[in-house]
């Protein structure tokens, strides 16, 4: 072998990096907010409790955020109701 056939190693690999240069790394990761760490807790928990998987899991918690909304409209539809200064025995006893 000749060095008119052979290859330098700058040629191969390219352009040497400089010592002072930092390496390439990949993606800066952020920090999740809390709402989004909680979010990730709260389907975790309902994958492990009900042995489900994550899409089931996500339905779970919409299902239930549905039925919260629906009580907390009646609630509110009730207390209406009541305008005569009274206040439902639910609210009273914190039911």
């Amino acid at each position: 072998m000749n060095k008119e056939t052979m290859t330098s190693a700058e040629e191969f690999f390219g352009e040497p990096r400089k010592h002072n240069a930092p390496a390439r790394r990949g993606r800066a990761r952020g920090r999740k907010a809390d709402k989004d760490l909680f979010a990730e807790l709260k389907l975790k928990m309902v994958m492990r409790i009900y042995s489900v998987s994550r899409a089931r899991a996500a339905a779970i918690i919409a299902g239930r955020a549905g039925e919260r909304q629906a009580l907390e409209e009646a609630r509110e539809a009730a207390r209406r109701l009541h305008g005569d200064g009274t206040m439902a025995a639910e609210d009273f006893f914190g039911a």
